[in-house]
């Protein structure tokens, strides 16, 4: 398949003005030898809509930039509050922001704000604004991270739209803020007075932190005119950041165009370093940019689907890259797969475990490893009993240890991406922890020998520390996971142990969570005096929360005291499941499908009926006004582990049905359109339905074997998969319904691989 043209900055221009992600495709190269789709995509996606309240990302894996969709740097962010906008350079911020102010020969002069079309492309960002002097000039931004550096390259195209040469003054306005990643205080890390100064010779400026060595350094690919030391008066962002302009001459021919680039770096080793990266970003800027389109279009390429729904598969391909866009390379720690953008950039055990089951079924399989393996590492550094890690920031600082669930589930993940890779090393090498993992489960976090590990789970709810459906689930899935991979190992007996436990295990989920008279599994099983705790806690929070409308507030209260007043009824020392919140992780026994058929059936009727919203299963059913991609992708696994695809593809389109909502191209955590504006863990909700259940694809890579069991949705009568890796082979795959059933027609790179179909007439091309 070949790519599409490759552009420098320069034709950047002509991009801005094509249509958005609504362009119409179909798979394939056209008849000049480009790929329409891959056209579509490099295009970008645009807005032209709410640009000023609106945030956006410009990725890189060692830099990003934040900021309004309008172009400007407003404060912003909650993590370390009004900081989360900027140019950051992961573990430290560089700059509040940058802004433009031009002047024309008759002394008017523009800032350059409020876009009024915001571009993103996999690759960066463009900014088109409105014509400037009585619409005599225009001008675009366009911005981009380049992987592996540590700046950013900032473009400006300025078009003459008259018939006569212009000249121009170009002022560009930038204000440090060399501040540590948030958590940084609990390592002894605090944020000091910045010192500017110009660089005569190299014609840029250069910051350091007062109380650290840590850098920026920033200009343009031309000397500058003048500069002004002190820019205060033209920013108003808050901290203790210095602010500096640099003015520039640009000349414009008639009807004609030019372009200025800066480019900002920085450093937390030393000034030295933090110049040289701003002089090889600036200089190697237009090769760092044809790299950054290639990276992309491989990232689509690989395990690239053709489905009948070419909506669904446009957003799939985003999805893919806004995973991409999380990806970060953190020096000293390694390359792993972010959370979300802009509060949760850095690490997660809980959003990988999940994430990383969507990004090696979509074809990335040394990121999901690269990524198990710092969190082994970290984990491992910060409690060394096995207990996986919940968060991590930039700092390499472990703020929480791990919720309980995280440990099983990080197993899980293990096992998945073992079975697509067969990775033998890889799976020597993460053994150990997962051994003293399944121990600080059965063992530390299970202090009434019940079987059922105690702690939070992935609902971070105030009062909910207890023996939690989830830690249960996944827990019991980590098990199966270990029996056999201690079979792998020659551990024969540990393995049979691993297997009775599982089995076990699996018996007292559905017997003690079960509650007959709602039909649903519980949140947690327990004591009568600990679901009035956890009802409890979650009043507690309910009252300390501000909601916007407060009628919310006084709904939810009402609710759970309610139940409170039901749970005061049971006798003292009442042992059984309760249903205190009814949470989205309820439905983890079908998503694993180790819930019996009957009684699976019901559940998931009744969470469709009873427990969602427009777009999924709500958080809680029982306040009812909060959705996330995740319970709904989730809910979408459980109904294709049932084999409802229909059902389950309603799930998958209320996801998509949320994209671009906020950031063009992309989906946001919370649905329809708040929280994180691109959220790694939505490619679970896409590729693990699509891949795992629709195309039936279920690898043993380890055993050169893959079985398809694929499941066409109604009116779906052809799919394809093309350039998927699964251990050392690469298949092409295609589906189509006949009069006598499914017809699967396969090519491989290996011919020494078993196939197999349970579900169709299985053709291998020679």
């Amino acid at each position: 398949m070949e790519i599409c043209r490759m552009y420098s900055v320069k034709h950047i221009w002509g991009l801005l003005a094509l249509s958005g992600y609504l362009v119409a495709c179909q798979p394939g190269t056209g008849a000049d030898g480009t790929d329409p789709e891959m056209e579509a995509i490099m295009h970008g996606a645009w807005s032209e809509e709410r640009l000023e309240e609106n945030p956006y990302l410009t990725a890189g894996d060692k830099t990003y930039i934040v900021g309004k969709q309008d172009g400007n740097f407003p404060d912003m962010g909650g993590h370390t509050p009004g900081e989360m906008g900027g140019v950051w350079n992961q573990r430290i911020k560089l700059l509040d922001g940058f802004w433009v102010r031009m002047g024309d020969e008759a002394g008017n002069t523009h800032w350059l704000e409020r876009a009024e079309r915001y571009t993103s492309y996999p690759f960066g960002s463009g900014f088109g604004y409105a014509p400037l002097f009585d619409n005599t000039l225009r001008v675009e931004r366009f911005q981009f991270c380049p992987s592996g550096r540590n700046g950013v390259v900032v473009t400006y195209t300025l078009e003459n739209l008259t018939d006569a040469e212009r000249t121009f003054t170009f002022d560009f306005v930038a204000k440090t803020d060399l501040l540590p990643v948030w958590s940084s205080d609990q390592i002894g890390l605090t944020d000091g007075e910045d010192a500017l100064r110009w660089d005569a010779e190299g014609s840029f400026f250069e910051a350091k932190d007062g109380k650290n060595d840590w850098y920026a350094a920033w200009g343009a690919d031309r000397p500058a005119d003048t500069y002004r030391m002190d820019a205060s008066t033209y920013v108003a962002t808050q901290g203790l950041g210095k602010s500096g302009s640099a003015s520039y001459t640009l000349t414009l021919p008639a009807q004609g165009r030019t372009e200025i680039a800066f480019a900002i770096a920085g450093s937390t080793t030393g000034a030295e370093e933090a110049q040289r990266s701003f002089r090889d970003i600036l200089t190697y800027r237009d090769a760092l940019l044809d790299a950054e389109r290639e990276r992309y279009a491989a990232v689509v390429r690989r395990g690239r689907i053709d489905i009948p729904d070419k909506r669904l598969q446009e957003v799939y391909n985003w999805c893919k890259i806004n995973t991409e866009w999380l990806v970060a390379d953190l020096e000293g720690v390694g390359r792993f797969q972010g959370a979300g953008a802009i509060e949760y950039p850095w690490l997660f055990g809980c959003d990988n475990s999940y994430t990383l089951q969507g990004v090696v079924a979509s074809g990335d399989p040394a990121l999901a490893k690269r990524t198990l393996r710092v969190i082994r590492e970290m984990s491992e550094r910060a409690n060394g009993n096995g207990r996986i890690l919940h968060e991590m920031a930039f700092n390499a600082f472990v703020s929480n240890k791990g919720n309980t669930q995280e440990t099983a589930h990080f197993i899980v993940a293990v096992w998945d991406v073992f079975r697509w890779t067969g990775d033998r090393a890889f799976l020597d090498e993460m053994y150990p922890s997962m051994k003293k993992g399944i121990d600080f489960l059965l063992g530390e976090m299970d202090t009434n020998v019940n079987m059922f590990p105690e702690g939070y789970g992935i609902m971070e709810v105030r009062g909910l520390n207890a023996e939690l459906i989830d830690v249960a689930v996944y827990t019991q899935q980590a098990l199966e996971a270990m029996s056999r991979i201690a079979a792998l190992m020659d551990e024969e007996s540990l393995s049979e142990n691993y297997a009775g436990k599982a089995v076990l295990l699996k018996e007292k989920i559905n017997d003690s969570f079960w509650d007959e008279e709602e039909g649903v599994y519980c949140d947690f099983y327990g004591t009568r005096e600990q679901a009035l705790k956890t009802t409890q806690g979650a009043i507690e929070q309910i009252r300390q929360t501000e909601y916007k409308d407060p009628e919310d507030g006084r709904r939810h209260l009402s609710a759970y005291e309610a139940i409170y007043d039901r749970f005061e009824k049971y006798p003292a020392g009442t042992q059984r499941g309760w249903l205190t919140n009814k949470n989205w992780v309820i439905s983890t026994p079908m998503e694993t499908g180790i819930a019996p058929r009957e009684r699976a059936i019901a559940q998931l009727d009744k969470v469709r009926s009873a427990h969602c919203g427009e777009y999924g299963p709500y958080l809680s059913a029982v306040e009812r006004d909060r959705m996330m991609t995740i319970a709904t992708g989730v809910q979408a696994v459980a109904e294709c582990a049932y084999g409802r695809v229909n059902e389950a593809m309603w799930y998958v389109n209320r996801i998509a049905d949320t994209f671009g909502r906020v950031l063009p191209g992309s989906i946001c955590e919370m649905m329809p359109d708040y929280g994180c504006p691109a959220q790694a863990w939505t490619l679970y909700g896409m590729a693990v339905p699509l891949i795992r259940y629709v195309y039936g694809i279920q690898p043993d890579a380890h055993e050169k074997r893959v079985t398809f069991s694929p499941c066409l949705p109604e009116g779906w009568d052809r799919i394809a998969i093309h350039d998927l890796p699964i251990g050392d082979n690469m298949i092409s795959y295609e589906v189509e319904r006949t009069e006598k059933g499914l017809v699967i027609t396969l090519s491989a790179t290996d011919p020494g691989w078993h196939y197999e179909a349970t579900n169709g007439e299985l053709r291998i091309r020679e």
